[in-house]
């Protein structure tokens, strides 16, 4: 599926070698994933009816995104939940599927925020067989980070999802109710100040008035240029700084993300366990369509 920017063609048949070795299921292409129209796989309703045929076919069991960049938002005001809460399937992607797994989460369906198929050849097989893992309802291992904020461990749905999409959904019908959620961050190629003022405006919305915690992942190229301000300080040092403020315990380094070779699926929707002294993000139940 291509609800967002253009697949380069390479890396999908790459991803979709991966994706059949690892023996999830029968797939089938969705019919814009060969079209490029700007920084679009088509024009709106080109991907819009792509994606709302395969949301409302009943025999279909996943979604997996062939990759993010930039579109999915300009879709949501016009996608029907319906036949999909009918038939409800799993929806696998991150970056600019955030904007998705949030619209399924609103619908009650969960979802797996994990890498898109021209991500998969370029990761370690673990990563994939993390990610099928997921997708047949099995528990893989937790997810050890480098950083502990805060002593309590907490156990709470998780959500997952890009800083920047999530924070463009502030004010939407599509912002998920993140209250008495463990809420699971990432993000590419923003600068220190952007990431703070992001995290500012998700602070002072309210959004994160009643998250009961915060798993931080990569923050991949989240660096102040060489002409930037010297005096910056680094984008970890800012997520701590607005987050800690908020007295929930937080995990930092926790593997998934942009990196190119490295990013283990998790779950959204489901019921994780945060631990900041061991510095760990464990699943407490298998992903289904359903909540728990």
């Amino acid at each position: 599926m291509a609800p967002s920017g253009p697949v380069p063609e390479p890396r999908l048949a790459e991803g979709l070698a991966v994706l059949r070795d690892l023996q999830i299921g029968e797939i089938s292409l969705a019919a814009n994933l060969g079209v490029k129209t700007g920084y679009f796989a088509g024009e709106d309703a080109v991907r819009l009816a792509a994606l709302q045929a395969a949301l409302d076919d009943p025999e279909v069991t996943a979604i997996v995104c062939a990759r993010g960049g930039y579109g999915l938002t300009r879709l949501l005001p016009h996608l029907r939940a319906e036949r999909f809460q009918a038939a409800p399937k799993l929806l696998v992607g991150f970056s600019d599927a955030t904007a998705l797994l949030c619209w399924a989460l609103g619908a009650g369906v969960c979802s797996v925020h994990g890498p898109v198929v021209t991500q998969l050849s370029a990761l370690p097989p673990a990563d994939g067989l993390r990610l099928a893992a997921l997708m047949r309802g099995e528990l893989p291992a937790p997810l050890t980070g480098d950083e502990g904020v805060g002593e309590a461990r907490v156990a709470a749905p998780l959500v997952p999802a890009n800083l920047e999409v999530l924070r463009s959904l502030v004010g939407t019908p599509w912002m998920p109710d993140l209250a008495g959620t463990i809420v699971a961050l990432e993000e590419i190629g923003e600068r220190p100040y952007r990431i703070d003022r992001a995290l500012t405006q998700l602070i002072t919305s309210g959004a994160f008035a009643k998250v009961r915690g915060f798993a931080i992942g990569q923050l991949y190229a989240c660096e102040e240029p060489p002409a930037g301000n010297p005096d910056s300080p680094n984008a970890r040092a800012v997520v701590r700084e607005r987050l800690q403020a908020l007295g929930v315990p937080l995990v930092f380094g926790l593997p998934f993300g942009h990196l190119p070779h490295e990013h283990a699926a998790l779950p959204c929707g489901a019921r994780v366990e945060l631990d900041p002294r061991r510095a760990t993000l464990s699943l407490l139940e298998p992903v289904t369509v359903r909540p728990g």
